[in-house]
């Protein structure tokens, strides 16, 4: 049988918490990047807008959504950077063919 000498509310949870912290973080950052991701190709393929007013509204949306979600600074420098890369690699792509 079970030890009857339990007390509710006595349990260290501060692992549980922790956990369910990083959870949260991993879910929030996971989901935004998804989305802003593929509101690229989505914009530039199937709504026919062109690679660079896609590129700046998807950083757009990334920046409305990181300030709504709280997100840290590195999540700016990150889409900063990244659109930056893809911008400059698309660049490179359009001019060699």
């Amino acid at each position: 049988m079970a030890d009857t000498n339990y007390t509710r509310g006595e349990m260290e949870i501060t692992d549980h918490e922790g956990t369910f912290s990083g959870f949260m973080g991993v879910s929030k950052y996971g989901a935004v990047t998804i989305i802003v991701l593929l509101m690229f190709p989505i914009l530039t393929f199937a709504a026919n807008v062109a690679w660079p007013t896609s590129l700046l509204i998807s950083i757009i949306l990334g920046v409305i959504l990181g300030v709504a979600l709280k997100f840290k600074a590195q999540w700016f420098a990150g889409l900063i950077g990244f659109s930056v890369f893809l911008g400059v690699v698309i660049g490179l792509l359009l001019l060699l063919f």
